[in-house]
């Protein structure tokens, strides 16, 4: 039994932390993916949080300038070194670096309560699914109101869910959340292409396409804790990355039912 942490988190702070865990533990078959760069301010809080329920944690570091790579060591972390290239890559590498069955991908900057890893992980050690994704809009979020920025961002979420659901007969509320588990196995047979954010919705994308089992559960978004957000609406490039993604992944022909499956 895992009863939910209570987290004070003020003035984009991480002042205070209760966990209040029975029977709580590491899972010697999931290893943690944290992307980062230049999050020395949380990385640590991140890294000692999901140790208490992934067996490893591997930060991949993209070129902080910040000491963020220390940290993350010091703080238990197995750290691999990429380009800073991107998102989309830095989970590519990291996933060549796993040795066990199950990944968790949860962002560096305190935003994902690594609590509800065990819920993640749930439905594929079931073997209902063999790929899980949480949902902001059925756990709530912290961090998608407020601001034009917080609306581009949940509009575009919804038009890019409603495209993903319609094209592939899905009923996905949140297509964009990075905080998700999928088997070790799976995303090795995705062919992943995107470098940067848009891994989120490509990954869904292929997985839906390719036969394999989706499913949602509520995961809840706290407010960033320190630093700025890497996305930056105000680009064209990202715009025309996200659009390019959409369309390529849209575009993915749909596997036989049942075909990946003969193959576990």
């Amino acid at each position: 039994m895992i009863l939910r942490a209570a987290r004070l988190v003020r003035n984009g702070q991480l002042d205070a932390l209760e966990l209040h865990t029975i029977g709580a533990e590491p899972d010697p078959e999931v290893t943690a993916i944290v992307p980062a760069r230049n999050e020395a301010e949380t990385i640590a809080f991140v890294v000692e949080e999901c140790r208490r329920y992934a067996g490893e944690v591997i930060v991949v570091e993209g070129g902080s300038t910040d000491g963020t790579a220390e940290v993350a060591e010091a703080a238990g972390a197995r750290v691999v070194r990429d380009q800073g290239t991107g998102k989309g890559a830095a989970l590519r590498l990291a996933v060549g670096h796993v040795r066990t069955p199950i990944c968790v991908f949860i962002d560096a900057d305190g935003s994902h309560d690594p609590i509800d890893i065990p819920m993640l992980v749930a439905p594929i050690k079931a073997g209902t699914a063999d790929h899980v994704t949480g949902s902001r809009l059925l756990g709530g979020s912290d961090e998608l109101h407020g601001g034009g920025d917080e609306f581009l961002r949940l509009a575009g979420s919804a038009f890019i869910t409603y495209m993903v659901n319609r094209r592939f007969g899905a009923r996905l509320s949140d297509s964009q959340n990075g905080f998700r588990a999928i088997r070790s196995e799976v995303f090795r047979k995705l062919d992943l292409r995107a470098r940067h954010t848009t891994i989120e919705m490509e990954m869904i994308m292929a997985t839906l396409a390719a036969g394999f089992r989706l499913e949602e559960v509520p995961t809840h978004e706290r407010p960033r804790a320190a630093g700025f957000s890497k996305i930056s609406l105000s680009k064209p490039g990202t715009w025309f990355s996200y659009a390019w993604t959409l369309l390529a992944g849209l575009c993915r022909r749909r596997a036989k039912p049942g075909a990946e499956r003969g193959d576990r």
